[in-house]
């Protein structure tokens, strides 16, 4: 369940989502809204980022792979992309549009409903890493995409900013 204070640009105070299974994500950063779905993502020193619903309050997706703590995480403008930085000094961009695929489809659509539970028992994919940048020597500390351009600018205890 998600029980938060936010504010619609993002910033938070008194932050705890828990899951299904009780699993406390404690948020790290700040928290951004999906610029169309009503989706907001998060990141976590459990070392995930996350998918959550706000309307419906529910976990959509957890994003694994990092092996330390994930400092930011933030959508793309345009396309279904996540980008995320850690303390293990990368940089990931996620591709999520299975998940968008998976979420935009008709909730009584029979056929949908049994495809969707045969992909969470026996674990479709619904997000995966698109690219895995590295260079820091250092954690990374805040990530972004540029609103236009196909960049993406990284910040990190390096004290050096990388496009």
């Amino acid at each position: 369940m998600l029980s938060a204070a936010i504010t619609r640009d993002g910033a938070m105070c008194g932050l705890r989502f828990d899951d299904q299974n009780s699993v406390v994500h404690v948020i790290t950063s700040i928290l951004q809204f999906h610029h169309e779905s009503t989706w907001i993502v998060s990141a976590s020193d459990d070392q995930t980022v996350r998918i959550w619903n706000w309307q419906s309050r529910t976990c959509l997706s957890v994003l694994t792979g990092h092996n330390h703590y994930v400092m930011c995480a933030s959508f793309h403008p345009k396309e279904d992309l996540v980008v995320s930085a850690s303390l293990d000094q990368t940089v990931r961009v996620w591709d999520i549009g299975s998940l968008r695929k998976k979420n935009v489809s008709a909730a009584d659509n029979l056929m949908n409903n049994l495809s969707q539970i045969n992909s969470d028992l026996f674990g479709g994919i619904d997000v995966v890493v698109k690219y895995l940048l590295e260079g820091h020597d250092r954690g990374v500390n805040w990530a972004s995409f540029h609103p236009t351009l196909p960049l993406i600018v990284s910040g990190a205890d390096d004290h050096l900013l990388k496009l």
